[in-house]
């Protein structure tokens, strides 16, 4: 089965963002412990838990594994849920954003379910030198 451009792209997307979320541990940013409505929990917490998660998570859906199929789907509901409460409460475009963002990544996954076939396993063996 050809690879589809569009999972690649959501995968780096991803692999993007949990970089760009460690930067904002470097440089500041905005906190995302109130984001996700949990103040009580220290932003650098936060912060170090979603990049921790979207990097390797971004790198398993790009390389088409079923774990990485089913950890950004599953990112990608929780995080459509989270916008559309924000988009409700707020009425900021940012979140209606990432609410079609999300939705977007939702029916991309569902629709090239097939091309996620490989296992974990797959991925982490080292391949052996091509002889020449």
């Amino acid at each position: 089965m050809k690879e589809s451009k569009a999972v690649t792209f959501i995968g780096g997307f991803y692999i993007f963002g949990g970089i760009i979320v460690l930067l904002s541990l470097i440089f500041g940013g905005s906190s995302l412990n109130t984001v996700f409505d949990v103040p009580y929990i220290p932003d650098i917490i936060v912060k170090l838990f979603v990049a921790l998660f979207f990097i390797p998570s971004g790198y398993l859906y790009v390389k088409r594994t079923r774990i990485g199929y089913w950890l950004i789907l599953l990112c990608s509901i929780v995080f459509f849920c989270v916008s559309a409460t924000l988009t409700k409460e707020l009425n900021v475009q940012p979140y209606i954003g990432n609410m079609i963002y999300s939705l977007f990544v939702i029916v991309i996954t569902v629709l090239r379910r097939k091309e996620f076939c490989h296992s974990i396993k797959t991925v982490l063996k080292s391949k052996a030198p091509e002889e020449q």
